[in-house]
């Protein structure tokens, strides 16, 4: 999504034509509850999106499943915002992933990360439990909202 330019060590948005950009940013938007954007570049290019009332984003999907899929006896752990999933800290790259099937995690434990350039959120799991299965994909786009994981009820 954001790239940075190696001459000006800016960061940069990338091509405001790709479609999958525009679905992103547009997603962004219904989860925010505005309405419009613009984006007006220095070069006098520009992107203007306008979401009817009571219109609902188009998002192309990736690999992740919706949450129909999710099984009925656990409990999904979702996406804070729309971004990369991190199943680890950018700065902890050498250990292993915060949850992975099998694992118990605790209230409060943090499962994994959605960043968005600078920004790094956690992905919280509400309840305690054992992971069941991981939806997001690491490194992978993840929308809000979307089910990262399942955790299963502790017995």
């Amino acid at each position: 999504m954001a790239r940075r330019d190696r001459s000006t060590g800016r960061n940069t948005i990338g091509d405001l034509s790709d479609p999958a950009l525009i679905s992103t940013l547009a997603g962004w938007l219904e989860g925010s509850g505005a309405n419009a954007l613009e984006i007006v570049t220095p070069d006098g290019g520009g992107l203007k999106i306008v979401l009817a009332a009571g219109a609902r984003a188009v998002r192309i999907a990736e690999t992740v499943p919706e949450a129909s899929a999710v099984r009925p006896e656990g409990h999904a752990v979702r996406a804070p915002m729309a971004g990369l999933f991190r199943d680890r800290h950018p700065a902890a790259m050498e250990t292993g992933p915060l949850a992975g099937a099998g694992r118990a995690l605790e209230a409060g434990a943090i499962a994994g990360f959605v960043e968005v350039g600078p920004v790094l959120l956690p992905v919280i799991a509400s309840k305690a439990g054992m992971v069941g299965e991981i939806h997001a994909r690491a490194d992978g786009l993840i929308g809000y909202g979307d089910a990262v994981l399942t955790m299963e009820p502790s017995r």
